[in-house]
């Protein structure tokens, strides 16, 4: 009796250790599991939240203007987050800058590369050849009654990834642009820096 009672302890202490072997490996392999998914849902945010870029600086400049005619310039300074190039983007090809004027665009530019730098300027140049006139007598109306403007922009960046269209689209704020006093010639960003977002 005190054999068989010992044989049946010395079963019930190895399955017993048996079983505890297996609840470790159990609870490993579910915590990696959930550590693994962790990681890739925080890389699939990382991914889907592509970082913003602003504009901390931008000049309009009134280079002629008369009854009939219009020419003016945008000087505008552009950052680039630190992460942005290389990880979401690609550093090979042209950036894109666009400037928009109620909802229309109205000028254009390129930055040749190399453009990876964190502060980009560019600076944009249109007159009534490249407006419609309404469009026109509208920024002569800001530049004389108003004292100030307004103006959007666009930003188009390469983006050479496999499975990519090959292009990221940028939206960014309007800014508001006003007038020094006693000047109809210079105008500088007032209020809050444009923020410019992804569009997928």
């Amino acid at each position: 009796m005190e054999s068989n009672a010992t044989s049946l302890w010395g079963n019930l202490k190895r399955n017993s250790q048996a079983m505890l072997v297996i609840v470790i490996i159990a609870v490993v392999f579910i915590t990696l599991f959930y550590i693994l998914a962790h990681l890739q849902e925080i890389e699939e945010k990382r991914r889907n939240h592509v970082p913003d870029i602003t504009i901390p600086s931008m000049d309009f400049t009134v280079l002629n203007i008369t009854k009939t005619r219009l020419s003016v310039k945008w000087d505008l300074l552009i950052r680039i987050p630190g992460d942005l190039p290389g990880y979401y983007m690609c550093l090979e090809g042209d950036f894109k800058v666009f400037i928009v004027y109620e909802g229309v665009t109205i000028a254009d530019s390129s930055i040749q590369r190399p453009w990876w730098s964190k502060l980009l300027r560019v600076s944009l140049v249109a007159s009534e050849r490249d407006m419609d006139g309404a469009i026109v007598e509208n920024i002569m109306e800001d530049i004389k009654e108003r004292g100030e403007t307004r103006f959007g922009s666009r930003l188009l960046l390469p983006d050479c990834k496999y499975g990519t269209s090959g292009k990221m689209n940028y939206a960014c704020d309007e800014a508001m642009l006003r007038f020094e006093s006693g000047s109809k010639s210079n105008a500088t960003l007032f209020g809050n820096h444009p923020n410019c977002l992804y569009l997928p």
